[in-house]
């Protein structure tokens, strides 16, 4: 039964697309660090397209993948109710990628460099890691940027802009949901509690908070942050020997 659970939970995460790869890995403890509270500023106006008055979601999802199509960043999920997390880290500059997924105590780790896809082992002690050859096509997700899990997550609400304030020093525009006699519900029967995004004046989706009540399951509380411009992508300790900023390696 709980392998049912972890293939479901992660599909969620994942946005029902991702890459799962088949060895769990043993957890390591890469710090994230948590989504700053926003603060008033008068100076900061940010636009976001829209549509009859309310938020084109399509839009703001196509230009959120396209300011991160060309950009170095990490994206952290995190959803409580099952607990799982994703992180997903891109370094253009020097083509190394790394998702890591969490589902309680289970962990999978992979990272793609150097044309090579390395995949941690963890029922080897021997062994840390295994390969496969990458090609120019290869992907460790679907959708890296994460529009696949926000358009599931945001489809079945319309949102307005409240707000433009100043997070974590960046001017961005608030969106929250608009205000309807009737709760959102989601295909499933889920009412949605409380959905915002923190958008950049490029288009890039900083910051989501999003709570479904479930009727007959644990409730879901969804939070993703997108960090930009990352110097690296933070190898983890079982390819620490074969690291690929290491001079030996690139």
């Amino acid at each position: 039964m709980w392998r049912v659970t972890l293939a479901v939970g992660i599909a969620l995460i994942a946005g029902c697309s991702g890459f799962f790869p088949a060895s769990p890995t043993a957890d390591d403890s890469d710090p994230v660090t948590p989504a700053p509270v926003p603060t008033d500023s008068p100076e900061a106006t940010v636009a976001v397209p829209t549509s009859d008055g309310t938020v084109d979601v399509a839009r703001l999802l196509d230009r959120h993948e396209q300011a991160l199509a060309s950009r170095s960043f990490h994206r952290h999920v995190e959803q409580a109710g099952p607990q799982n997390t994703l992180d997903v880290w891109i370094d253009r500059e020097r083509e190394i990628r790394r998702v890591r997924r969490r589902f309680g105590p289970i962990s999978n780790d992979v990272v793609l460099a150097n044309r090579t896809v390395y995949t941690n082992v963890r029922d080897d002690p021997d062994t840390p890691y295994a390969t496969r050859d990458a090609t120019p096509n290869t992907s460790l997700l679907a959708s890296p940027a994460g529009t696949d899990l926000l358009r599931q997550l945001l489809s079945d609400t319309a949102y307005r802009q409240v707000d433009s304030v100043r997070w974590n020093g960046r001017p961005v525009a608030v969106l929250a949901m608009t205000n309807t006699a009737e709760t959102p519900t989601t295909e499933n029967g889920s009412e949605i509690g409380r959905s915002r995004l923190y958008v950049d004046r490029q288009g890039v989706i900083r910051y989501v908070e999003h709570t479904e009540r479930r009727p007959d399951r644990p409730d879901i509380d969804t939070t993703v942050t997108v960090t930009t411009d990352i110097e690296r992508v933070p190898i983890p300790w079982w390819l620490a020997e074969s690291d690929p900023y290491s001079s030996g390696s690139m």
